[in-house]
């Protein structure tokens, strides 16, 4: 097995990419973005102030899909 990560957030193109390379087990137990908001995600974390970590917040419960 590969790719496999425990509680973190991946794009929906890195799930499908590590899915086909290890195959449906790959990056159980994580969360999914779509690509988009990934993106948007990510830079808001990357920001680092209490504002944009809600904002970060509110995308991570609109969109992400557990894999649990």
């Amino acid at each position: 097995m590969g790719s496999a990560i425990c509680g973190g957030v991946i794009s929906v193109s890195q799930l499908h990419k590590d899915m086909k390379k290890y195959g449906v087990w790959a990056d159980m137990m994580s969360f999914v973005l779509p690509d988009k908001q990934y993106a948007k995600y990510i830079a808001l974390l990357k920001k680092g102030d209490l504002k944009s970590q809600k904002k970060a917040d509110a995308i991570f419960d609109k969109y992400a899909i557990s894999q649990i």
